[in-house]
């Protein structure tokens, strides 16, 4: 099914975690909605690499 020029669309709420609150982010005040846009995404990819990378640190430290 395509859609059409004049098709409505639901608009989608995002929420967050907040000081341990779920939230919508559209509540969020000006401050915590700047903090929300410059998170990073977690990835695996990355989280093993900087493991790797500490392990080595430490190896090298010992």
């Amino acid at each position: 099914m395509q859609a059409t020029e004049n098709a409505q669309r639901t608009q989608c709420e995002v929420f967050s975690r907040s000081m341990g609150f779920i939230r919508p982010v559209s509540n969020f005040n000006i401050g915590k909605y700047s903090e929300f846009c410059e998170r990073k995404t977690f990835t695996e990819a990355n989280s093993l690499s900087a493991g790797q990378r500490h392990c080595e640190l430490m190896k090298k430290a010992a």
